[in-house]
């Protein structure tokens, strides 16, 4: 799978887009019904997972944002 550079940085805003919405209200979401403990470190993972995965390939194409 061959991702452009505009896809690979689109990815990278996003996931870290993700984690900061995770960061700034972690409390907030932990006091709530509204995701489980399991779901959220399953939704924190997957957004390092793929903020990784979209840099390291960046890399490879020697163009990091």
């Amino acid at each position: 799978m061959c991702d452009d550079a505009e896809e690979l940085k689109a990815r990278i805003e996003a996931a870290e887009q993700d984690l900061s919405f995770f960061s700034l209200h972690w409390d907030a979401i932990r006091e709530t019904d509204w995701i489980s403990e399991e779901e959220l470190e399953e939704g924190i993972n997957d957004a390092l997972d793929d903020l990784i995965d979209a840099k390291n390939k960046l890399k490879e194409k020697g163009s990091l944002p």
